[in-house]
This record gives structure tokens, sequence and C-alpha cells, in this order.
């Protein structure tokens, strides 16, 4: 039995059992004294499941031997992905509850395909028509918005828009987009990400991605200087799907030259937006809303395109936004 198998068979049959295989739970986290998790309608809410921190532990200390990785005082942090979790621990030196020493750790569920397929009130008006012919037409299309806004899971929906024989290569540091594959007939190359050697670096990859003749390069987040790496893959006629994080539809494109700066004095601001306004085509920004019961909504708020005269082209917004 493989590393992966075994992680997935221990943690299926620990203490987290009843979660895992809850319909709608995405995240499961432990804060040192009490586990919550969260559900996609109903929020975040505390789980009836009584654990100590001895066991969670334990639980952390077998995951990190079944991945081949450290977790101790010298190395207090734990990040490992398999299969379609993901997991993110902290040790004893770094947690603390009621003046107590203990564990903590975060656990993302990850879906085969996208639940956008089953969610009808996250498109609204004309946003998926004109999110479907961007698509079909290849344009770059940069999504945006916060935290848990659904941002990962509209770039998987978008590649179960391409057509057939699609050439794609997405590049990630999970595995989550890898588990859109389904059954529509795209060509899909997944590349994982490891910022420990350069060759494997975001930047790196998507440069060695110009050299796979492309359609689509499909890049998981944009965090830092990845962006003029991106930038340049635009420019070349490679476009791209990427996600960032924003406040709202027109702060995209500053967002995006602030990235591409990051590390590259030579590059100024009008430089890298005229690059983004040049080349970039579509733009999203995604809102997660939290009703007063709890539940929670996610939406496209907002749809643009940048003008020939540098300014955001507003085309859907959503009623009342």
């Amino acid at each position: 039995m493989s590393h992966e198998n075994r992680l997935v068979q221990y943690v299926e049959s620990s203490f987290l059992r009843p979660l895992l295989f809850q319909k709608g739970v995405t995240d499961v986290s432990y804060n040192g004294e009490e586990i919550f998790y969260e559900d996609n309608d109903l929020g975040r809410q505390k789980a009836d499941i009584a654990v100590s921190s001895q066991e969670v532990g334990d639980f952390l200390r077998q995951i990190a031997n079944f991945a081949e990785k450290q977790f101790s005082y010298s190395c207090p942090i734990l990040d490992v992905s398999f299969s379609h979790y993901r997991l993110n621990a902290s040790f004893l030196n770094i947690v603390r509850v009621r003046d107590q020493k203990s564990y903590s750790f975060s656990l993302r569920i990850l879906t085969y395909g996208s639940i956008l397929n089953e969610r009808c009130d996250f498109f609204g008006g004309e946003s998926h028509r004109i999110l479907k012919e961007a698509v079909l037409e290849k344009r770059p299309i940069v999504i945006a918005g916060s935290t848990s806004s659904g941002k990962t899971e509209l770039q998987k929906y978008l590649l179960g828009l391409m057509p057939s024989s699609t050439r794609v290569i997405v590049i990630d540091n999970l595995e989550e987009l890898e588990l859109a594959r389904g059954d529509g007939g795209i060509d899909l190359t997944s590349w994982q990400v490891d910022e420990r050697f350069p060759e494997s670096s975001f930047s790196s990859l998507i440069r060695n991605s110009l050299r796979n003749d492309p359609d689509y390069i499909v890049i998981a987040e944009s965090r830092g200087k990845e962006m003029r790496e991106a930038i340049a893959s635009v420019s070349s006629g490679h476009p791209i799907i990427t996600t960032l994080h924003a406040q709202s539809l027109e702060e995209i494109p500053s967002r995006m030259a602030r990235l591409a700066m990051m590390g590259e004095e030579r590059l100024s601001r009008e430089e890298a937006l005229d690059d983004i306004r040049t080349h970039f085509s579509h733009f999203a920004f995604l809102r997660k809303a939290i009703a007063p019961d709890g539940s929670i909504h996610r939406h496209v708020e907002s749809l643009g395109r940048i003008t020939k005269t540098g300014a955001m082209e507003v085309l859907y917004r959503r009623e009342g936004a």
C-alpha cells in the first residue's frame, strides 16, 4: 500500500470520520481545544466530537510519519496534501489554549468536479453566458475575491466548459484542480509546485508550460512574483485562468501589478498596468456573504474588461451589489 493510501485510510478511520463523509462539509479545524467544521450551506459549526490535545498530537504525528515529513519543536508547521485532502497543522511550541500548550490544524476536503454544477444561485443574469463565451474564445480570465469566496470552484467549473481535446496545463501547489479532470475529454496535464526547488517553482513551471503547446494555462493562485510570468504568458499569446485576492472588480488590475512588481525593482507600476490593460481580457469578482442565520452564499458579483482607454468596463454586476 502506498504512503498516500495509508494516509487516506488512517485519516478516514480517525475521530474525524463522521465529518469527512458528511455531505457539504468543506473544512474541519481544531483550535487547540474544540473541533469546528464549515458546511457549504450552514457556515461554521461546532462539532460534537470530544478529543484531547494528546490524541490530536498523536494523530498529527502519525500523518507526518506517513507523509515522511518532520513535525516537531524544530519543524513546528506541517503542510501536506494527499488525495482530496489538504492539512496544515501547528506544533505545541506555537499553539496556546488557556495558557496551556496544544496543537491546532485545518483540514480542507477537496471535491471532485465542481460543486457549482449543483448551485443555480452562483451565476446571475448574463454572468454564465459571458464566462462561457470567454472560455470558448480562449480569453485570459482573472478571478478575484476573498478567502473561500469560490475562486477555485469557478476555475474547476470553467475547466468543465472547455471543448473536448483542449490542451490545458494546470499549475498548482495542491491537487484540487486535478480533481476537475472529469470525463469531458480535455487534454489536461497537472504539475505540482515545489518551491524548495527553483525548477519546480510557480514561475519556472509557467515558463516551461509555454513549451508544451497549451490552449490554456490554469494557475491555481497568483500570490507573488509569478504574476510577471503570467503576464508574459498572456503577452505571448498563451491565455491563462488564475485567481488572486482582491476587494473589488476595479482593484484587480492594480493588485496584479503589485504582485508582478514583487522582487523586481526595474518594473514600474505603470509598465505592469500597461501590459495588463493591453493583454488581459476578462475579470471576475466573487463574493462570499453570510446571512443572519449563519448560512453561506457565494456568487459572481461582477464581471468586467478593460477598454482601450484603460478603464474597467463592467459587463455584469449583480443586482443590489
